[in-house]
């Protein structure tokens, strides 16, 4: 299999005879990447297939005592309660005693206190009951790109989950806060952030490796309710902590790569809100997130099934991970692309042969699946999930009618 090293060598050599000087190494260097990601979105190849699992988290009733809550305002406080200790995130929903609202966990600022997402509007009182609902939104596994399945056990053999368009559930109307064990699932957002600060709160960044003390890390994110950004230089194994305080970010980037994973965190380091991997050149990395319904009612391992988007080749002796039978595509287009961009008449001839070749890998390499979420049709919304009919809403019909499988 080349190295990265390898796969520049061949490509300056086809692309321009082996041309002397480094004129053309950056943009060999970049075109590489460039072709590997491209063969990547492809398809679904069996060489970037992952599986993972995570846990699913129920509801949330610590407390030695109960709620304490004023009309009109979003302060609320249990007795009792370990709201850090248990890494409650921000975004997860509340019901609160004395009122029919479904409230928002806005912030959380202290063991046993935290504020919603609008002001409580029941009587004031310091004996309310309260309950945090499971947990709806997880993160899967770092550049998991696509979803081959999410399933689980817990109907006592392998049940797959079925996937639901985010407009085609909102048109449902379905309960929000009922739990039972989840059948469905939603994609919504991809982003930079494994979880959100708790509250307002500067960054801190730290390197596993303590040769780390030339790359920078820039924050994206709100602060003081604005757009804002803050560069922080890494310093090895030794935090070093911004001073924005950002109450929600947008993204991670570092400028170069990093001989150790760089972790950046939240809250006085209680709460990490990226980790960008050692080497990496690609700056930072996404995370998909999903949404399970019903919400869990118990606590089990869900398993997912994916594909992930390769790492960025870095150094020379770096090894893209689609494995050797790849090598000639990459050549091929990133050969291809070189010619095209320097008014080479050759760049069909190269791009040609690189379309032959990915049919020849996708015969042998292409996973065979025929279960990947596909976008639907306006006119056939609802027909398994929203209700018994393509014209009726299950509030026509009552919150909880439906089959077996969605009741």
């Amino acid at each position: 299999m080349l190295t990265y090293a390898d796969l520049k060598q061949e490509i300056k050599n086809l692309a321009i005879r082996s041309q002397g000087g480094s004129e053309f190494d950056s943009e060999i260097a970049s075109g590489i990447n460039e072709s590997l990601f491209r063969i990547a979105r492809e398809t679904p190849w069996k060489q970037l297939r992952r599986q993972a699992t995570f846990d699913t988290k129920t509801s949330y009733t610590t407390g030695t005592g109960f709620a304490s809550v004023t009309n009109g305002t979003k302060n609320v406080t249990v007795t009792g309660a370990t709201f850090l200790t248990d890494n409650i995130e921000v975004g997860r929903r509340i019901t609160l005693g004395g009122s029919s609202k479904l409230y928002t966990i806005a912030t959380i600022t202290g063991e046993t206190t935290l504020t919603l997402d609008k002001n409580y509007d029941g009587v004031t009182s310091s004996v309310r009951s309260y309950s945090i609902l499971p947990k709806e939104e997880y993160t899967l596994p770092a550049q998991a790109t696509q979803i081959g399945a999410l399933w689980h056990e817990e109907f006592g053999s392998p049940y797959v989950m079925q996937y639901v368009p985010n407009l085609e559930f909102l048109q449902s109307q379905m309960s929000m806060t009922y739990t039972a064990i989840p059948q469905y699932y939603r994609e919504w957002n991809i982003d930079m952030v494994l979880r959100q600060p708790n509250q307002a709160s500067i960054i801190t960044v730290v390197s596993s490796s303590a040769s780390d003390t030339a790359p920078t890390v820039t924050i994206f994110g709100l602060v003081s309710g604005y757009p804002d950004q803050e560069t922080i230089i890494v310093n090895g194994t030794t935090p070093v902590a911004g001073t924005k305080l950002f109450t929600s970010i947008d993204r991670i980037v570092k400028n170069a790569a990093s001989v150790g994973r760089i972790t950046c965190t939240a809250n006085a380091t209680s709460v990490t809100v990226a980790v960008i991997p050692a080497g990496d050149g690609t700056a930072g990395i996404m995370y998909n997130k999903v949404r399970l319904w019903p919400l869990p009612s118990t606590v089990f391992p869900m398993n997912v099934w994916y594909y992930k988007a390769p790492w960025r080749l870095v150094n020379d002796q770096d090894i893209h991970e689609l494995g050797q039978e790849f090598d000639h595509a990459i050549i091929l287009l990133t050969v291809a692309k070189i010619r095209y961009q320097n008014n080479q008449k050759e760049g069909d001839r190269f791009l040609a042969l690189y379309t032959d070749e990915m049919k020849s890998l996708k015969r042998q390499n292409a996973d065979k699946l025929d279960f990947l979420n596909l976008l639907k049709r306006p006119e056939e919304a609802r027909s398994s999930f929203g209700g018994p009919h393509s014209q009726l809403s299950w509030a026509q019909l009552g919150g909880y009618y439906g089959t077996m499988s969605t009741r």
